[in-house]
């Protein structure tokens, strides 16, 4: 689970500075991958009312993400987003910025961390609702790698995970696990004038102090 891991990385510096700052488009690829107790059961296209059987048991992917057929993630997620650097380039500390206007709350930021080769890890939210499947609450991570010119993201993987409490078929107290691949293009400069912006934070979501 990346949640864990993220939350031990150290937001110390950089072995060398790294600038990543930037608007990027993000395209999502159509697929969406279902794991249960970390095995890869299904591969499905966001939207399709999908049915999956486990344990003897079936349940369709919209009774985790919606009632409108499956909408997670890459029919909600961010679309235009601003990477910002709020420490400088030689701390480990990531925000990203909401530039859709249609999508999520315009503004909003998603805090990280960046390592030294590239990769990063985002929280992108805590709390997520349960579902009729599980009773735990989900975490959400966003994942992947800059280029070494910071003009595209690459290896992007959006997670959302149940660690557990979940029942399936015969299985109870099951994780499950929904990934999307993404991947995006940085399109200009930093700016993120066109919405307001929350205050910069931190990997854990608190806000960072004033310099």
């Amino acid at each position: 689970m990346l949640f864990p891991l993220l939350l031990s990385l150290s937001a110390c510096e950089l072995a060398e500075p790294k600038s990543v700052m930037g608007n990027f488009e993000v395209s999502y690829a159509d697929n969406m991958r279902v794991y249960i107790n970390d095995e890869l059961v299904a591969e499905i296209s966001p939207g399709e009312e999908e049915s999956i059987e486990y344990e003897g048991g079936t349940f369709q992917v919209s009774q985790i993400c919606g009632d409108d057929g499956t909408q997670c993630p890459s029919e909600s997620y961010w679309r235009s987003a601003a990477v910002d650097q709020p420490q400088g380039d030689q701390s480990k500390i990531l925000n990203f910025v909401n530039l859709d206007l249609e999508r999520g709350v315009p503004g909003q930021r998603m805090g990280g961390l960046m390592e030294d080769d590239w990769s990063f890890v985002m929280l992108s939210g805590l709390g997520l609702a349960n579902n009729e499947l599980c009773a735990a609450v989900a975490v959400g991570t966003v994942s992947g790698r800059f280029t070494e010119d910071a003009s595209a993201i690459e290896e992007g993987v959006i997670t959302l995970e149940w660690a557990g409490g979940c029942t399936i078929g015969e299985g109870v107290g099951l994780s499950l696990r929904l990934e999307t691949d993404y991947s995006a293009v940085r399109v200009s400069d930093y700016d993120i004038s066109s919405v307001e912006a929350e205050p910069p934070i931190d990997e854990e979501g608190e806000e960072l102090p004033e310099e």
